[in-house]
């Protein structure tokens, strides 16, 4: 009778070390280029929502310099860390790469799918930084700008995106692209008593 399920040390094996490469190649390969991107679609989606189009993200050591157009040449530039956005690939790239055969072409698609899917939610996670600086930011004229509800709005909604968002992102996605082969670990780790003997049967009838 199986009562839990538990992980195969097979696949928490692949796990450890699909974890080690995925820092290797998130931090020597990819940073850099999610910054840019990243940053991009979020400059993107900001100016698409307002008018005049003001605002740029300019990415400078890792991080998003927020440029507006009608800011004082001597105003000081906020920043928002890049690496805290898009840090949950690691998540995702040990996930997809403990299981098994991860370099064939199925998996590769349900790698690129996923992460396409992970990039739009660091992208949203970004907007709602910028926009919840300008709601709250930038003193009196946030208060000019953006109602008390606004402000409660965007404030929530960077915070669901930064905490509960980017650790919960990275294991949906990979369970929701890939439930047939997380399922068949999940069965194959599940724990099993021994069956009950008839002589044992017998006497908890008796004593009932």
């Amino acid at each position: 009778m199986a009562i839990g399920w538990r992980l195969p040390r097979s696949f928490l094996g692949r796990l450890g070390l699909a974890l080690v490469v995925s820092i290797g190649l998130w931090w020597g390969l990819l940073r850099t280029p999610l910054d840019v991107a990243v940053s991009g679609f979020a400059e993107f989606l900001v100016r698409a929502f307002e008018y005049p189009r003001v605002t740029r993200l300019v990415t400078k050591d890792h991080r998003a310099e927020v440029r507006r157009a009608d800011f004082r040449t001597d105003s000081r530039i906020p920043t928002i860390p890049l690496t805290e956005v898009h840090f949950n690939t690691i998540v995702l790239l040990a996930l997809y790469l403990a299981l098994p055969r991860p370099l064939s072409r199925r998996q590769l698609e349900r790698l690129f799918m996923g992460w396409s899917v992970l990039y739009l939610t660091q992208t949203v996670n970004l907007w709602f930084h910028v926009k919840a600086l300008y709601a709250m930011g930038l003193g009196d004229w946030s208060l000019q700008n953006y109602s008390e509800f606004s402000r409660n709005f965007l404030g929530f909604w960077r915070y669901f995106t930064d905490l509960p968002g980017r650790f919960s992102f990275p294991f949906l996605i990979w369970l929701g692209f890939n439930w047939d082969l997380v399922g068949g670990i999940l069965d194959r780790g599940s724990l099993d008593l021994p069956a009950e003997s008839p002589g044992n049967k017998q006497q908890r009838r008796r004593r009932s």
